[in-house]
């Protein structure tokens, strides 16, 4: 984070981590290899806190704004490493382009099966959870330009957008 991913050396990482060269090497092959698995945990970790939060949540709208919300949360929580990872570090793995579907399915799976329990009207969970992610990008205030937007308008905004994707009215 401090010096962002081009500018950190490996002997930076070995002695942060306070480990040996040659055991760095047991485990990665260079630093884009230890790039990717930590892209790879940050969309494996974030998939499994927005399941959390629906699975948490009682009712289906309540699962809608738990998803949005914890999107939200961890976004802001670790914007920076978010920043050095995705944004800083020159190019997004393959392996993580595979997992950045692990958002996707958590989001998809949400819609279908309120589509399942009569609760959501979606024609097409899969397609509908791609823009509902693409909704959350916006949290970004890096992506919004300035001036940019209050959260609390901004997570208003996309409950609003999520429950309208899922087919509720205002209220639902």
């Amino acid at each position: 984070l401090a010096k962002g991913v081009a500018a950190t050396s490996l002997d930076d990482i070995t002695s942060r981590a306070g480990v040996s060269k040659g055991l760095f090497y047991l485990y990665f092959r260079s630093k884009d290899e230890l790039l990717a698995a930590m892209q790879d945990q940050f969309s494996a970790r974030l998939a499994d806190r927005v399941r959390a939060a629906t699975d948490l949540a009682g009712d289906w709208p309540g699962k809608l704004d738990a998803c949005v919300q914890a999107i939200f949360d961890s976004y802001h929580e670790r914007h920076d490493l978010h920043e050095v990872l995705f944004q800083h570090a020159g190019h997004v793995s393959a392996s993580h382009r595979a997992t950045h579907g692990l958002a996707l399915g958590v989001i998809g799976d949400l819609l279908a099966a309120g589509q399942a329990a009569g609760a959501f009207d979606v024609e097409d969970p899969a397609a509908t959870a791609v823009l509902c992610w693409a909704i959350t990008h916006g949290f970004d205030p890096g992506f919004q330009g300035e001036p940019t937007v209050a959260d609390d308008r901004l997570l208003s905004a996309a409950r609003q957008l999520f429950r309208r994707a899922a087919g509720l009215i205002a209220g639902g």
